[in-house]
């Protein structure tokens, strides 16, 4: 509705009534077009949050994974490094012979083996 100046009167007439309710009826349709597009927004801005949420939970997920991944191949790798010294080690008479010394209490003829262990 206009607002009316102090030196002019409105006339009360069926055209000017009408031309208030349409007015009216004008205004109301505006703000419940501004409140389905503020609805439809909102929904649509919660719909994709919770997608950017989820996504961060995955990749979060992801990340912890990958990083136990490493510590596992870290771990594996250095066993492995290990094992190929011992290989290495295995092919040295004297070092394999110490071994089975120590394991399986062999000894050379003529030795004592005194077992101190409980």
């Amino acid at each position: 509705m206009r607002k009316q100046s102090a030196k002019i009167s409105r006339i009360n007439t069926p055209y000017a009534r009408q031309m208030d309710a349409n007015q009216h009826v004008i205004h109301r349709a505006h703000v419940k077009r501004c409140k389905r597009i503020l609805l439809f927004f909102s929904i649509v801005f919660l719909i994709l949050g919770f997608q950017i949420i989820q996504s961060k939970r995955s990749l979060s997920k992801i990340d912890a994974s990958i990083h136990t991944s490493k510590t596992q191949l870290a771990r594996q790798k250095e066993i492995g490094k290990d094992l190929k010294q011992e290989k290495k080690q295995l092919h040295n008479p004297d070092y394999l012979q110490q071994i089975i010394r120590s394991k399986y209490n062999y000894t050379k003829k003529g030795e004592t083996v005194y077992n101190l262990d409980n």
